[in-house]
């Protein structure tokens, strides 16, 4: 877990760098200034002035178990022993597993996960799939 710290000059450090390496998505680049976060836990990130903010985007949704969780840390400790990628094409257990946990929850008329890599893929994937079935 990352600690808070007062370091303006990493702060400073941080956005240079990414302001001169990094190309922000949905952005007029010469208008954002990011944020220079230093860490998290649960709820909250702060940034390297010790600044605490209460995270309420979930940082574009995905942490909503909050930052630093020590299962996911640990899940993902473990995982990475195994094995950290693998192409959809091969079969691996952990992603059986997840497919498995996720049909428990759902209706008996879903037999089958389909996984893909980002939102777009998925709704990509769907398209092709609706028309598939329905022979449009």
């Amino acid at each position: 877990m990352s600690t808070q710290e007062n370091n303006p000059e990493k702060a400073a450090k941080v956005f240079a760098d990414d302001r001169a390496n990094v190309f922000h998505s949905w952005s007029a680049q010469a208008q954002i200034s990011p944020m220079a976060i230093a860490g998290g836990s649960g709820s909250y990130f702060w940034d390297f002035t010790g600044k605490k903010y209460l995270d309420f985007s979930c940082q574009l949704v995905f942490t909503n178990i909050g930052h630093q969780h020590p299962k996911v840390i640990a899940a993902i400790k473990q995982q990475a022993d195994v094995l950290t990628t693998i192409a959809p094409q091969h079969a691996n257990e952990a992603r059986n597993e997840a497919a498995k946990s996720i049909l428990s929850l759902v209706e008996d008329k879903f037999k089958k996960i389909f996984f893909t890599n980002a939102g777009a893929d998925g709704v990509e994937n769907a398209i092709r799939m609706a028309r598939l079935h329905t022979n449009k």
